[in-house]
């Protein structure tokens, strides 16, 4: 295999699903007769391969395969088609604690564990202390793991996985285990182990993660491999699909709603068509190139037409265009940063004020608020707030209408790229999901100058309180 550690080829994984027991003797009764099953395919035809040293995630909603795909390359399970090479010494954080017999004590299934890893008892017996000081569980190691708790068992699991110190480690959303200053220490170690040159092969849906901890990124769909590349390019991709999946939920579920605003537009639809061919002269496609989502839908008279060419910035829009998602029954106009001058910047100074200016149309009588997040280079959201949160209220608008919305904000950040993402959404239920009716991503870039009098470390500045006291003074 020379510079991979995982090979996967033409891989494919088939079960036979019987619609009931009957269908089930029938064959085994009659081999030669009609099947009598469906096949499943929870993996078909995958390939991939992965760097030694390299930090690559697998991505894809509940059900794409990822947990079957990580079951074979560790040998659990054995796959229908195709093949799998692993050159290395491979552990997984799949079902934290499989192998551990119940009778055993801690320290008994800490050294099972290192006999299923092909690990020595004297080179178990060299890493007892920090497996030991790792989970934390005190004298209950000593103890038979019948007796812990759920915490303390999951605990000396990863504890347990992660100081066999393998040239190959498979994650699956093993480190959301325990409570926060555990999860902290699993990432402590965790980052101790890719900085070791371990390859790592990592699944969650924690997209923040996949673009902190991965280079490369396989994403999987119905058991196929849909698209590989960078991590942080398809984590966005996996993103903007989940979004738009979630609001085709949304609008099922809005359906009765709209239906009754759809009623109410009715007039408008009726209006005299030679309206239409008055816009239509001047229309945003003729002169900005573009076709607006949503307009044709709420405005078939073609009267929004002129709001947007007056109230909107074209090169905003043909910029816009290509990161657009949502219903359409908002359109964002423009986005402008500026200073408290209000003076239009690119570059700001470090923990300088910085007013982001939305301008939108709203398409159909419509309650919802506007929001925005900051990203850095490697797209991992900073900084954001929305009018909800800062107001308590959510925007009444009325079909027809043009807001301008001044969000105000300071810029703690570390020298560097940003862009900006603007949305406007409606709560569907309270702080979990929402409708977006816009959302454009990069839909404004700027910059952070460095902080020359007092270099930052950390992504993000927020003043501290500091108390100083001496508690001892030498004797005199």
């Amino acid at each position: 295999m020379g510079e991979y550690a995982i090979e996967v080829s033409h891989l494919t994984k088939t079960y036979k699903l019987y619609e009931n027991n009957k269908r089930r003797i029938i064959e085994g009764l009659f081999p030669k007769a009609k099947p009598q099953y469906k096949e499943f395919h929870a993996l078909n035809d995958v390939s991939f391969r992965i760097r030694k040293g390299e930090i690559a995630g697998i991505i894809g909603k509940n059900g794409s395969g990822k947990s079957t795909l990580l079951k074979i390359i560790t040998g659990i399970l054995n796959p229908s088609g195709g093949s799998v090479q692993v050159e290395g010494r491979i552990n997984a954080l799949l079902e934290l604690g499989a192998g551990f017999n119940p009778e055993y004590t801690g320290i008994e299934n800490i050294y099972l564990n290192g006999t299923l890893n092909k690990i020595t008892r004297e080179e178990m017996s060299g890493r007892i202390a920090d497996i030991a000081d790792f989970a934390d569980i005190g004298d209950f190691i000593y103890q038979p793991v019948k007796n812990y708790s759920s915490g303390m068992f999951v605990r000396l699991a990863f504890a347990t996985a992660v100081y066999s110190n393998p040239d190959i480690l498979i994650v699956d959303e093993a480190l959301a285990v325990g409570d926060a200053a555990f999860q902290a220490k699993c990432m402590a170690r965790m980052n101790q182990i890719m900085k070791s040159g371990a390859t790592v092969l990592f699944v969650t849906h924690d997209m923040n993660t996949v673009k902190q901890l991965c280079q490369r990124c396989i994403y999987l769909e119905n058991g196929v491999k849909i698209m590989e590349g960078p991590a942080a390019e398809l984590a966005d991709i996996y993103l903007k699909k989940i979004r738009a999946f979630m609001n085709e939920e949304h609008l099922k579920a809005d359906q009765d709603q709209r239906q009754t605003v759809r009623d109410r537009n009715t007039a408008v639809q009726e209006q005299d068509s030679a309206v239409q061919e008055e816009s239509s002269e001047r229309s945003v496609e003729a002169e900005c190139g573009l076709k607006i989502k949503g307009i044709d839908k709420h405005d078939p008279a073609g009267c929004y037409e002129d709001l947007i060419l007056k109230y909107g910035n074209k090169r905003f829009l043909k910029q816009a265009e290509r990161f657009k998602e949502g219903t359409g029954d908002v359109v964002f106009l423009n986005v402008k940063l500026l200073n408290e001058d209000q003076e239009e910047l690119a570059s700001f100074a470090y923990d300088q004020k910085m007013i982001l200016r939305v301008t939108f149309l709203i398409c159909c009588d419509e309650t919802f608020g506007i929001a925005y997040h900051i990203r850095d280079d490697k797209n991992v959201e900073l900084i954001g707030s929305s009018t909800l949160r800062e107001t308590g209220e959510l925007i009444m608008g009325r079909k027809g209408e043009v807001y301008e919305v001044d969000l105000v904000t300071r810029l703690p950040v570390i020298e560097g790229n940003y862009n900006v993402t603007v949305l406007a959404s409606k709560p569907m239920i309270k702080n979990r999901t929402a409708l977006f009716l816009a959302y454009i991503e990069n839909a404004a870039v700027f910059s952070v100058e460095e902080n020359t009098e007092d270099k930052l470390w950390d992504k993000v500045y927020l003043k501290n309180e500091v108390a100083i006291k001496n508690i001892r003074k030498p004797d005199v």
